[in-house]
């Protein structure tokens, strides 16, 4: 059994539209066991003390998410995942039986995140994936005081308190029969601990390590609970090689950025960045979004022509430095590995899975600069519209204006 629970940081300006994303792509993806006539597979409970419903426009939901993701509410993404053979065993053949599996596990989820039964609110959907069928559940804390937090954070134990529970209330039986059969003691063992549910994890593994890495590198929860965008092989194979290619010719120690490579490499870098530019749409846009959020400012306080157009290229060359020093990050991943002898694991396996990391975070990363910059506009503004001398606003300015990035 996989869970997995993450959530976009609630006040970035583009968690409302991701969030809304997220609901429709778990909704309507290809292989999402659909409710009966209709063209969506969305069920859950927005009404606390009631049974489980499936709904009958995944928009509704949608909507109801992307609102309280503009309120600030955190929406936590979770994904509960099992081996084929497993979910056969646990009589998870129909979308009935895997409703009434969340249906039972659903509270020990709340519960491990502190939200209140009556405040607790949750949609799913079951994507029949034929190797590892899995649930996602978005859900969230509709109190108002949930609202007021600024900065959420999850604890890495929740989500593993979490797994632990639904593999004791899952596999009880299992779990007790291995337990008696080790320690011989057939009627002392009424209490499930911790340790005995980590040491059975450890045992199934063994037992079927091949389909367990099966399970793992088939379906990488991580990729699919980080952001829901589609790349295409042949982008992230390309890439790949690129970022090998950058990585054979880079020292395998010491500082690496790019200010300090030699032109030859810096061209190399360039190029990469291009290249993912005119691939990655969303990453483009990212761009744009962020060189924009940069002019306002500059539009507020005026100049030349010839002045607007040097600081748009001075922003946009900055929005490519933190594309490129994201990538050289991504070699000094590649040179951690090498040092921690696991090369073979990411030319094996992994190699689009680093990719793709990679340029998710670059998203992230624009992303969040692009809400800074905003709220600095927007603080400027403020201060403009009051009674400031030309001189004072003028400070004020080149105050924002040079305020950099650490890139």
């Amino acid at each position: 059994m996989v869970y997995k629970q993450r959530f976009q940081n609630p006040n970035y300006k583009s968690t409302a539209s991701r969030n809304y994303a997220h609901v429709r792509y778990i909704a309507t993806r290809p292989r999402v066991a659909k409710n009966e006539g209709m063209d969506h597979g969305l069920f859950g409970c927005l009404r606390p003390g009631t049974s489980l419903t499936e709904f009958p426009d995944w928009k509704d939901v949608a909507r109801l998410v992307y609102q309280n993701s503009r309120r600030h509410v955190t929406m936590y993404r979770s994904v509960v995942s099992f081996g084929e053979d497993t979910a056969k065993e646990l009589l998870l053949t129909d979308k009935k039986a895997w409703e009434r599996y969340i249906e039972n596990h659903i509270r020990t989820i709340a519960e491990k995140n502190g939200i209140r039964r009556e405040h607790f609110q949750w949609a799913a959907a079951l994507h029949r994936e034929k190797s590892h069928p899995h649930l996602h559940v978005v859900f969230w804390d509709d109190s108002d005081e949930k609202a007021k937090i600024r900065n959420p954070f999850t604890h890495p134990s929740i989500p593993n308190n979490i797994r632990r529970q639904m593999i004791k209330d899952t596999f009880a039986g299992r779990i007790r029969a291995y337990g008696e059969e080790k320690t011989k003691a057939a009627a002392g063992l009424r209490k499930i601990s911790d340790s005995l549910v980590d040491d059975f994890e450890r045992h199934i593994r063994l037992l079927g390590n091949k389909k367990y890495q099966k399970l793992r590198e088939e379906y990488n929860l991580d990729a699919e609970l980080a952001e829901d965008f589609d790349f295409s092989d042949n982008t992230l194979n390309e890439t790949a090689d690129r970022v090998f290619r950058l990585k054979s010719a880079l020292p395998p120690k010491g500082r690496i950025a790019y200010q300090l490579l030699p032109e030859e490499l810096k061209k190399q870098v360039d190029a990469l960045t291009a290249y993912l530019l005119s691939r990655v749409p969303e990453l483009k846009k990212l761009r744009e979004d962020y060189v924009e959020s940069r002019m306002k400012m500059v539009h507020l306080y005026g100049g030349s022509g010839e002045y607007m157009s040097s600081q748009r290229k001075k922003f946009e060359a900055e929005a490519d430095r933190i594309i490129a020093n994201r990538i050289l990050g991504m070699v000094k991943t590649l040179n951690r590995l090498d040092d921690e002898g696991r090369a073979a694991e990411y030319r094996e396996g992994r190699r689009k899975y680093y990719v793709e990391q990679m340029v998710l975070e670059m998203l992230d990363m624009l992303s969040s600069l692009v809400d800074t910059s905003c709220r600095q506009y927007d603080d400027f503004e403020k201060a403009w519209q009051g009674e400031l001398s030309k001189e004072a606003r003028k400070e004020l300015y080149l105050k924002y204006q040079d305020k950099g990035y650490e890139h």
